[in-house]
């Protein structure tokens, strides 16, 4: 019994310090795609969602970073869905870098408690703010989404945009407003 909490103070007390610095967005996800199983009538999908997510590391944008994500949204404005899970932060660029995404999604509405598994892959450009914790991104993204409940399969691809740069017009017409 001594020897392993000796071993763990040893480790507490030799290791360098870890840091990890978050780094969250908001943003607007807008895309089209399709039902790949079981075939229906109507083959396209539009989606529409508001999308967040933290990640945690170094700063630095050369680091790997992890963390989670949330998104409530739409698809053919009809279904009310939630979506929440992991993501991970690859620096294959350090201005454009690739995210992978793996959680759960759920209906709201109409028939609520639909559950299932969705991926996304995401590539774009991310700011890395060295004073805050918020930093913007924008992108491209492809999504799957399965129901093994019902056996449907989707897969959707779109873009995302920062909700801070939607804003950007209604800033700069304010200070020219105000000149």
């Amino acid at each position: 019994m001594r020897r392993p909490v000796v071993v763990f103070a040893s480790v507490l007390l030799l290791a360098p310090t870890v840091a990890a610095y978050p780094q969250w967005n908001l943003g607007l996800s807008l895309g089209a795609g399709a039902h790949l199983a079981p075939p229906v009538d109507r083959e396209v999908l539009i989606t529409a969602a508001v999308r967040t997510d933290a990640t945690f590391g170094a700063r630095t944008p050369y680091a790997w970073r992890a963390g989670f994500f949330g998104a409530v949204g739409t698809t053919d404005f009809v279904a009310l869905d939630a979506a929440a899970g992991g993501v991970l932060h690859i620096p294959v660029n350090p201005t454009f870098p690739v995210l992978v995404s793996l959680g759960a999604v759920v209906d709201l509405a109409p028939t609520p408690g639909r559950p299932g598994v969705l991926g996304r892959l995401w590539w774009g450009t991310r700011s890395l703010n060295y004073h805050a914790s918020y930093g913007m991104a924008a992108g491209l993204w492809v999504e799957g989404r399965y129901r093994p409940g019902e056996g449907t399969a989707d897969v959707l691809g779109g873009i995302d945009l920062d909700l801070r740069v939607l804003t950007l017009p209604f800033v700069m017409l304010a200070g020219w407003l105000q000149r």
